[in-house]
């Protein structure tokens, strides 16, 4: 019987780990400009040059969160599932890393990874990345850069309101659209509080409070895509109902100016979001009322 470790059945495999490791370096890789060589030795002390086929599935949406991937060959296409089918909602070229939703964030992964052509990937292990993150303040703040973007890109490809918008006009608005963050337990706001926004969910989950007779019930979770602030009170002045974060939320605030950006972009885009807003708010009225 073969041994399982041997070279054959990794080449069959997909997966061929190499023993003499590529160095990473920030000529190479954009994101590690500026690391100081302690950091890097201890990227590279814990890194592990894999040769992968086309085709291979490097992650799947909802496994946990370990290492960190960085692409020194190929190209890898990330998908997220959209009315039951795969959709490619990014392509990572040489260059290019991966994987920092769940090293960030700590959570399950929100989409899937996969080699568009045979590639060479350089895994680095959580515990030397954390390391890393927590040492260099400047590199903590790219990669948290780099992941809002993507999980806001993520969310235009895939939302119902701008996923019928061509891509260069959805890659318009991710570079002018500001990704906000609320930690789990926060209250993004409360009944009767002053409404000056709508909040679309770009990832994680958030509890929808209502007051009936003196008592706070807990009316729904809303999850990726969904949004917040849609009902108001007094003419539109007040906020409706009390959000609370239940886990890590990533928001997309739309408030005046961020309106304005879309206007710009596309008219159309302001429209299909005042529909979307409208037959939302409906739709959460009718629960509150029978309670």
């Amino acid at each position: 019987m073969a041994n399982i470790n041997d070279e054959g059945f990794l080449e069959i495999s997909g997966l061929h780990k190499e023993k003499t490791l590529q160095q990473l370096s920030g000529s190479v890789f954009p994101v590690l400009k500026g690391l100081s060589p302690l950091n890097l030795r201890i990227l590279n002390q814990d890194s592990q040059v894999i040769n992968v086929a086309k085709g291979v599935e490097m992650m799947v949406a909802g496994d946990t969160p370990h290492d960190l991937y960085f692409i020194a060959q190929g190209s890898l296409a990330v998908a997220k599932k959209h009315a039951g089918k795969p959709l490619v909602v990014a392509t990572l070229k040489a260059g290019d890393f991966y994987g920092e939703y769940g090293v960030l964030r700590g959570k399950t992964r929100f989409a899937s990874v996969y080699t568009a052509e045979p590639s060479v990937v350089i895994r680095v292990g959580l515990q030397a990345i954390q390391q890393v993150l927590d040492a260099d303040a400047d590199f903590k703040s790219r990669v948290f850069s780099i992941m809002r973007q993507r999980v806001l890109n993520s969310f235009l490809y895939t939302h119902v309101v701008f996923s019928v918008f061509s891509a260069s006009i959805r890659e318009s608005l991710s570079t002018q659209l500001t990704v906000s963050e609320l930690k789990r337990g926060e209250t993004l706001f409360s009944q009767g509080d002053n409404a000056d926004k709508y909040y679309m969910i770009l990832s994680g989950e958030a509890e929808v409070l209502v007051q009936q007779s003196g008592k706070s019930l807990l009316l729904e979770i809303r999850r990726d895509n969904d949004i917040l602030g849609e009902v108001r009170l007094d003419k539109g002045s007040k906020y409706g109902y009390t959000a609370v974060a239940t886990n890590q939320l990533d928001l997309l605030a739309l408030d005046k100016e961020a309106m304005l950006v879309m206007q710009q972009v596309d008219p159309a885009i302001v429209k299909r979001l005042q529909q979307f807003v409208m037959q939302q708010n409906k739709k959460t009225i009718a629960k509150i009322q029978s309670l």
